[in-house]
């Protein structure tokens, strides 16, 4: 090779770094430019342009816990609950455990149910309360089984849970709620390394006694809760149910390996800053896909679709019967 080439091509790499250089110079600048505008912002302006943001798929930011929790109001109020949705979690990014608690009172059949693990980019727990007075379904090939509705204002309860990790404390979430729920952005964990300590208060010692029993069937020993004046405190740590997500073992490890590549890309992209607030804020302003998947938009429109499709066989099930009248 002449030395006419050897000057062309560095001519071509010196030209080739510089254009590099100036593109990481202009994105470091940028990138400058949209910390600073994060935190010339006020903390409710923050808040209201992330709950704006998340409001669509029933969650808002919970300042005071710093995290992100359900609203009491959501779309998830009218989709009701069965072990389907159960059965469609990990599909969602969500490994977690589940604890289905089962038991009569006031002549219908209640569901009291715990989860615990890792929810796409967030590590969350939750507690919800459903009903039913009617009997089980049954469509093939899709699900069959109680269908519960959540429970009215009035049968809501005060619920109250500390979530661990290991032996450190997370969050803690109280409220009188339906849906009581606690998601920690950007942290990666395993169902099996959390905890959660549980604390519901009943109307009336009927209830509880009802729920206690509940309890037992699933396995629950005397060491595992504990009873006073008309609150029960339980230690949800393993599971007593039988798990769905087994039957995801193949896939298991993929999906929760996508779900810690979301938390590191969280955390990478939002390094520049400490609290959580400015972290989803700059998220929400920079980098909408992301935002996304936080909110976990694949939920709301897998749960709806779920949810869809036994309405349809639940209003074709009443027709029939109405035919009978």
């Amino acid at each position: 090779m002449d030395e006419r080439n050897i000057l062309v091509i560095v001519i071509f790499i010196l030209m080739f770094v510089a254009i590099l250089q100036f593109f990481i110079y202009r994105r470091t600048i940028k990138r400058k430019e949209a910390v600073y505008d994060v935190l010339g912002q006020t903390d409710r302006e923050k808040i209201k342009t992330i709950n704006d943001g998340l409001d669509e798929y029933g969650f808002y930011f919970e300042s005071s816990a710093d995290i992100i929790s359900a609203k009491m109001y959501c779309w998830q109020r009218d989709m009701g609950y069965c072990k389907l949705y159960d059965e469609l979690a990990p599909s969602l990014n969500m490994i977690i455990d589940c604890e289905p608690i089962y038991f009569d009172y006031d002549e219908r059949r209640w569901l009291i149910e715990f989860w615990k693990g890792q929810y796409g980019m967030t590590t969350g727990g939750e507690v919800g309360i459903y009903v039913t007075d009617k009997e089980d379904i049954d469509i093939p090939g899709v699900f069959s089984g109680p269908f519960y509705e959540c429970v009215t204002d009035e049968e809501r309860l005060d619920m109250r849970f500390t979530l661990r990790k290991e032996k450190k404390r997370l969050f803690q979430r109280q409220e009188h709620h339906w849906w009581l729920t606690g998601f920690d952005v950007g942290d990666f964990s395993k169902p099996s390394n959390l905890s959660m300590q549980i604390n519901l208060k009943f109307p009336n010692s009927q209830m509880k006694k009802k729920f206690i029993d509940g309890l037992k069937k699933a396995g629950y020993k005397d060491d595992d809760y504990k009873s006073m004046n008309k609150s029960v405190y339980i230690n949800f740590d393993t599971p007593k149910s039988k798990q769905s997500k087994k039957s995801y073992k193949i896939v298991l490890q993929f999906i929760q390996l996508m779900n810690k590549t979301y938390c590191g890309l969280y955390n990478f992209l939002t390094r520049d800053f400490d609290r959580t607030i400015d972290k989803i804020y700059f998220l929400c302003l920079y980098y909408p896909i992301l935002f996304k998947i936080l909110s976990r938009d694949k939920e709301l429109q897998k749960i709806q679709k779920a949810y869809k499709t036994i309405q349809s066989y639940l209003k074709k099930d009443e027709g029939i019967e109405n035919e009978h009248i």
